[in-house]
């Protein structure tokens, strides 16, 4: 049968001379010298160790509150709700947030359950104050274009471009967006 090779590294070699030569030097009597054994170690494998890095970017968030206008634009509160001086009041509350306000009225809509924000459809900074108030209040409110005879007692708004019919919904109530009315600018 034919024998097979089987293919050795350098370092078995010099393990194997090793190991023979220590035996052959015992087994000859050899010199006190001799007698000593030294162990070497050979390696026959490297182990290589890479480092890994991990970078985390931090993320920052920026929130912008919508900017509230309060001036430019002069609003009157016309109660339309079934809580009697609730519209003196809520001027009060709206000249605290910086805003213009005029003279408070009752409205010839009836008591509404829901409050709406009118405003001069012919002059932007109407518009803006109007979109300021229903921000102010949260965002719940209609907002809609002042039709040419305004709907509170006198028929006249004495030069205000904006009108908040106070409803149910925020008469005697605190103004829910405070917070937003900080940022005011004038425009």
């Amino acid at each position: 049968m034919e024998a097979r090779r089987q293919a050795t590294s350098p370092a078995h070699h010099i393990a194997v001379l090793m190991v023979v030569g220590a035996s052959f030097l015992s087994a000859c009597g050899g010199t006190e010298a001799a007698e000593e054994t030294t162990t070497t170690t050979v390696a026959l494998e490297s182990t290589s160790t890479v480092a890994t890095t991990t970078t985390t970017e931090a993320t920052t968030t920026t929130t912008t509150l919508p900017q509230v206008v309060t001036t430019g634009a002069t609003v009157v509160v016309a109660n339309a709700s079934s809580v009697n001086g609730s519209a003196g009041r809520m001027t009060e509350l709206l000249q605290a947030e910086g805003f213009e306000l005029g003279t408070p009225t009752n409205s010839t809509e009836g008591s509404l359950g829901a409050s709406k924000v009118y405003y001069a459809d012919d002059d932007e900074s109407a518009l803006a104050v109007a979109e300021s108030l229903v921000r102010v209040f949260g965002g719940v409110i209609q907002l809609v274009e002042l039709p040419t005879v305004p709907p509170v007692e006198s028929s006249d708004l004495g030069g205000a471009t904006v009108l908040l019919a106070l409803g149910d919904d925020f008469a005697d109530q605190a103004l829910p967006n405070t917070g937003l009315a900080a940022a005011s600018t004038d425009s």
